[in-house]
């Protein structure tokens, strides 16, 4: 079932993150014209995006946010925040603005991990990701930039930019062991028992909370 409204993420210029089930999760989002990077809309929106993926960081007991897409908030554009400083363990962010990200070069050498998502309710799993990737993008200043990035960080990149191809990460795991269901009291636990986590969610459970039911049957 869609989130309530009490489980919302609110921002003051409106822009709230969309539940699981929202049809924009799946479609490919739009670039930005370079021209229009310093325009109001778009400078508000990566406020907007950089104050509700910080209010999400620094529990060590909950999930927290170390990435951020705008579809997540119903907004089918080509952006994305990443937490260039985290290692996944709840620190507080380093959060850095990419517009119009794409990965130009990716190891073939992969390092499998736990990946978690707001836009995936309790959905958790383990994902094969390439362990290190090239990343082209603008920043908001409109300044096109280059950096590389191994280990958990080019996780996050590989993450984000899946969002703004309307894909989720349980999208790319096959073995039905490695698709988990963690319940939101215990995120903090996954952080360091994902390996042998033993309760699985079902293909089909996906599908559910995909189409907005996030309700375990």
């Amino acid at each position: 079932m869609p989130m309530k409204e009490s489980e919302r993420i609110f921002d003051k210029h409106k822009h709230t993150l969309v539940s699981p089930g929202s049809g924009i999760l799946n479609q490919v989002a739009e670039p930005i014209e370079i021209n229009q990077i310093s325009s109001q809309e778009i400078q508000q929106l990566v406020d907007s995006m950089l104050r509700i993926a910080s209010s999400e960081q620094g529990n060590m007991k909950r999930r927290t946010m170390v990435g951020l897409a705008a579809p997540q908030l119903g907004i089918s554009k080509r952006i994305i925040i990443v937490d260039t400083a985290s290692t996944g363990m709840g620190e507080i962010p380093g959060l850095c603005v990419y517009i119009n990200p794409a990965i130009t070069s990716k190891s073939k050498q992969l390092e499998q991990g736990r990946e978690g998502c707001f836009s995936t309710g309790s959905v958790c799993g383990i994902v094969n990701r390439s362990s290190k990737v090239v990343v082209s993008a603008y920043n908001r200043q409109g300044e096109l930039i280059s950096e590389v990035w191994t280990g958990f960080t080019a996780r996050i990149f590989q993450h984000e930019i899946d969002h703004l191809d309307g894909v989720r990460f349980p999208d790319r795991i096959t073995d039905a062991s490695k698709l988990h269901w963690v319940e939101p009291d215990r995120f903090g636990e996954y952080r360091t028992k994902w390996v042998e986590w033993q309760e699985l969610c079902s293909r089909e459970q996906w599908e559910r909370v995909r189409g907005g039911n996030n309700e375990r049957k």
